[in-house]
C-alpha cells in the first residue's frame, strides 16, 4: 500500500494520500491554502501521480486542517467529504464564524479569510462505520478496499475527533489524536482531558501494537508500542 504525505496549509499538516487499488486514492485532511502559498499542491500531487481520490477525510474540524477542502472540491466536486456530525458545524459556510474565537485567541485572526466559502461536509456521518458503507461504488474491487477501513469514534481534541483504521494493513491514522510520544492538547472548544484519556486508553488496550501511526503533525509512521 503506498502512503504519500504532502505538508500543507497552516502548521504543515501532515495530508496524507492513500492508495487503495488501481489508480483510487484516499485524501485525509487536505489543508493546502492560498493563505500558504500551496492551494495547488494536493491537486498538483494527485495529477502527477494520476490518482482519483474517492474521498476526502477529515480527522476533525479544526481550522488547520480543513483550509484546502475548498480547492479538493472545486477540481472535484463529486468526491465526498467527510467528517464526524459532532464536528459538522465546524467546517463549510460557518466556519470562520464557528472559529473566530479560537484563532483570535491565539493572534491568528489573519487566518479567517482562508475558511471562508468552504464547503459543507458531503457525509457527516456517526457511529464507527466501516468506509464502504457510507462511500458507494459499483467497483467490486474499490468496495473491498473500502471495506478494510474502519472509523474509529476518538473524542478528546474536539468532540468529533475520529482516527481512520485499516487493520489489515495495520494503518492508524489519528489526525491530532495521536503524536510521536503525546497527544492533541485538549483545551480548545469542544476538547476534554477525561475523553482524550479514554479515546487513549481504549485504542492502546484493543489495537495490536505493531500498528503504524500517522498523525495529524510532525513525525509520523511509527508503532504504537513505540508510545507506551
Amino acid at each position: 500500500m503506498n502512503i504519500s504525505v504532502l505538508n500543507t496549509g497552516p502548521f504543515g499538516i501532515n495530508t496524507w494520500i492513500i492508495e487503495l487499488c488501481k489508480n483510487k486514492a484516499l485524501v485525509f485532511d487536505p489543508a493546502a491554502c492560498r493563505f500558504t502559498r500551496d492551494s495547488q499542491k494536493i491537486i498538483d500531487f494527485l495529477k502527477e501521480k494520476n490518482l482519483e481520490p474517492v474521498a476526502f477525510l477529515l480527522t476533525h474540524g479544526h481550522f488547520d486542517h480543513i483550509t484546502g477542502t475548498g480547492i479538493c472540491k472545486s477540481f472535484y466536486p463529486e468526491v465526498p467529504l467527510l467528517i464526524h456530525n459532532e464536528d459538522s458545524v465546524m467546517i463549510g459556510k460557518n466556519a470562520a464564524e464557528v472559529q473566530k474565537f479560537q484563532l483570535e485567541s491565539m493572534g491568528l485572526e489573519k487566518l479567517l479569510p482562508a475558511l471562508e466559502g468552504l464547503p459543507d461536509a458531503d457525509v457527516a456521518f456517526s457511529g464507527e462505520p466501516v468506509l464502504s458503507s457510507i462511500i458507494k461504488t459499483d467497483d467490486l474491487e474499490l468496495n473491498n478496499a473500502l471495506s478494510d477501513w474502519k472509523i474509529l469514534h476518538t473524542p478528546g481534541h474536539t468532540k468529533g475527533s475520529v482516527c481512520y483504521y485499516n487493520e489489515k494493513e495495520k494503518i492508524l491514522v489519528t489526525g491530532d489524536t495521536i503524536f510521536y510520544h503525546s497527544w492533541g492538547r485538549t483545551d480548545f472548544p469542544g476538547g476534554s482531558e477525561s475523553e482524550m484519556m479514554k479515546s487513549l486508553e481504549r485504542i492502546y488496550s484493543t489495537l495490536p501494537q505493531d500498528v503504524q501511526v500517522f498523525p495529524g503533525h510532525e513525525y509520523a509512521g511509527f508503532l504504537l508500542t513505540e508510545n507506551r
